[in-house]
């Protein structure tokens, strides 16, 4: 689909038309129904004074500015906010935190900045900021602000709907990306098992991030690219997703403790960590112990940033447990003196023939004791490996969901 953009110009100038190559049809229609396009909240910053200044160095340096405009704008857009290059020299932005004026003088702000970082001195005092005014069937249809008026406006305006409450909010699910694509938040929870004395304690959320409207699962690198914003909406969405599954599987009848997933940026944000302690204290109802949280992509956290976060969500849970990527191949020195109470680290495709696992899992968990008492192999894929977890040192298990078996073809 080719998405065309019309920018009603003030001062009675000829329309201008753009086109972008995005597929932008689900994206769009989710502002128009969102109210922050009849609230005047969705806005357009034009980067054509930075082309035609650059003119022939445009084309070799385009990458870099893109990178630079959405780098910028992924680490400083507030209240889950969106932004989406739309055409060659045009970025869409909605901000759920700002009211109509305070977005608009946001939005002079940044592309000031930004002329002010790629032309110097050189800059142009005006700058091209537009208020998008309705979408229909990819076209956007933007007119020019008034920059003294919003100036003057933003000063006293109102505070909007809070960002919890609004429809693009951490909460929703799905919900859009800031790369666009829409994605959708589902879960599984796997019985989890203290191996000692083999007692099934409670279950483990494991979120599936999928990529709509095909259901797309993302991999593990694609999440890592995730800006900060989209990992929040993911962790507050799998743990809402998951509390529903729970209650829908076992009815009002409370587990012993339930391991909640959580990313460390997640955790560092101040803005992240109080839907996120909302969401822990509701979880509490539907267990006995207390909750277990379990800290996603720490590699490469320093050591005392991991035990600050640590320290602010220990209280609202039980147990606070490190998850690496994949079974530890050394000891994660990174992860000592933090006090983590325990280690976690998925089976994955681990060996099937016992003796194999068994080896396999001796040499995982022989690296995180150096760290840790706790060890805990997540998604092993039959009861008979709970044993054989436990004879190589784990202190904890979860078995893999199962799958429904495949019908087989007729005939």
């Amino acid at each position: 689909m080719t998405s065309t953009i019309v920018a009603d110009r003030v001062e009675e100038r000829s329309s201008v038309e753009r086109f972008s190559t995005h597929e932008l049809g689900p994206t769009l229609e989710r502002f128009q129904s969102s109210g922050m396009l009849e609230e005047g909240r969705v806005n357009l910053i034009g980067l054509d004074a930075i082309a035609e200044r650059l003119g022939d160095r445009w084309d070799g340096r385009k990458e870099q500015i893109y990178d630079h405009v959405e780098r910028t704008l992924a680490r400083h857009l507030e209240g889950g906010g969106f932004f989406q290059r739309v055409s060659p020299t045009d970025y869409l932005l909605v901000q759920p935190a700002l009211g109509k004026f305070g977005a608009q003088v946001s939005c002079l702000q940044y592309l000031r900045d930004l002329m002010t970082h790629f032309l110097g001195g050189d800059a142009p005092e005006a700058i091209d900021v537009l208020e998008v005014t309705s979408l229909s069937g990819g076209r956007i249809f933007a007119a020019e602000i008034d920059r003294a008026h919003a100036l003057e406006a933003a000063r006293t305006e109102p505070p909007p709907v809070p960002p919890e409450t609004d429809a693009l909010s951490s909460s929703s699910n799905p919900f859009v990306a800031a790369d666009g694509r829409t994605l959708r938040v589902s879960c599984h929870l796997e019985q989890v098992f203290e191996l000692k004395t083999f007692a099934h304690i409670g279950f483990r959320i494991v979120r599936r991030v999928l990529h709509m409207p095909g259901e797309i699962e993302l991999n593990a690198q694609e999440l890592r690219n995730l800006t900060t914003a989209d990992i929040e909406k993911v962790d507050l969405a799998t743990i809402a997703r998951g509390i529903s599954r729970l209650r829908s599987e076992q009815g009002n009848s409370k587990q012993p403790t339930l391991f909640l997933p959580v990313s460390y940026t997640t955790l560092s944000s101040q803005r992240g960590r109080g839907p996120l302690i909302a969401r822990f204290k509701e979880a509490t109802q539907g267990v006995e112990k207390g909750l277990i949280c379990e800290i996603n992509d720490i590699e490469g956290v320093p050591g005392s940033a991991l035990a600050a976060v640590t320290v602010l969500i220990k209280p609202f849970c039980v147990i606070v447990v490190g998850k690496l990527r994949e079974a530890p191949g050394r000891s994660p020195e990174d992860l000592r003196g933090v006090r983590l109470q325990g280690v976690a680290f998925e089976a994955g495709q681990h060996p099937l023939e016992p003796a194999d696992f068994s080896l396999w899992a001796e040499r995982a968990v022989a690296h995180a004791r150096r760290v840790t008492r706790s060890v805990v192999i997540h998604g092993l894929s039959g009861p008979e490996y709970l044993g054989l977890a436990g004879l190589a040192g784990a202190t904890h298990a979860s078995l893999a969901a199962r799958r429904a078996p495949t019908p087989a073809p007729p005939g």
